[in-house]
């Protein structure tokens, strides 16, 4: 009997399973004209760069729930959105972004410093410019397009490299930005995506006055480096490898005349971890 139960149980859960895989959904009317008449969408444009500068990719579900009062079982079908839906939707939220404004009472949750006119009006550029290619992003995922990717990490970066804007860019921030895992996220765990944000990263760094790549110091551990050998020229990772080797001999040293495993096994761990440090090869 409880052998019939669950034959029964299981064949009514496959059978709900494939109704809801072809279900439809039509964004109602409502939901429309929330995005419409939405105001004060400083909120928005921070989340969405808040999204697309963190570890976590793109995925713009809560942040339209949250703004716009859309109901979380419409988000949770949005890939079963009706084509006309979905194109409706997107071209309000583009319209709703073209609205935005930062208003002097919320500056601080953009600038650390007090920006000038002119600074204040290229960052919110910046912040539509990168809200509007991560919108296309998650509307049009099925059809990725790595430039519309490259464009939001080339507009972060540019935003961060403002005198007053915040997170401000400084080593820590950029290291943090450009991080191959990070980046990886960004894409979605799409290779070809990634291997463009890295290439682009790469050319970024190499063409700036940074250096904090190319020494120890850069680091809070070797266990880092290998996020960002992607970025590095042949002559800088030697350059790298060297000072490593040359802390890992000073520290071999001072080990023999205080003998300790535990120290010694890391050595080991560091020393095989830097020797086998190769440059990254991008797909073509």
């Amino acid at each position: 009997m409880s052998e019939a139960l669950l034959s029964e149980i299981i064949q009514f859960a496959a059978m709900l399973e494939q109704k809801e895989a072809k279900a439809v959904y039509t964004v109602p009317d409502a939901d429309i004209h929330a995005v419409k008449k939405a105001k004060s969408l400083e909120k928005l444009l921070h989340e969405i760069f808040m999204q697309v500068s963190g570890s976590g990719g793109i995925g713009l579900s809560s942040i339209i729930r949250r703004e716009f009062g859309i109901r979380g079982e419409l988000m949770d079908h949005f890939e079963q959105w009706l084509p006309y839906s979905k194109e409706q939707f997107e071209d309000e939220l583009h319209d709703a972004i073209d609205r935005a404004d930062i208003r002097a009472g919320n500056q601080g949750v953009f600038f650390a410093g007090t920006p000038s006119k002119k600074e204040a009006a290229e960052a919110l550029q910046l912040l539509k410019e990168i809200a509007h290619a991560t919108v296309s992003c998650q509307f049009h995922a099925k059809r990725a397009d790595p430039e519309r990717y490259v464009s939001i990490l080339e507009k972060l970066l540019q935003f961060y490299a403002l005198p007053n804007t915040y997170p401000e860019g400084n080593a820590v921030q950029y290291r943090n930005l450009i991080s191959a895992d990070r980046l990886y996220a960004m894409a979605g765990g799409d290779d070809r995506i990634a291997d463009a944000l890295k290439a682009y990263a790469k050319e970024w760094y190499q063409q700036s006055p940074h250096s904090f790549l190319q020494s120890m110091e850069g680091y809070l551990s070797f266990d880092f480096v290998r996020h960002f050998l992607y970025a590095l020229t042949d002559e800088q990772l030697e350059r790298l490898r060297g000072e490593y080797v040359r802390h890992i001999k000073e520290e071999f040293a001072k080990l023999k005349s205080k003998p300790n495993l535990h120290r010694a096994r890391n050595l080991q761990t560091m020393l095989e971890t830097v020797l086998s440090w190769t440059l990254h090869v991008f797909i073509t």
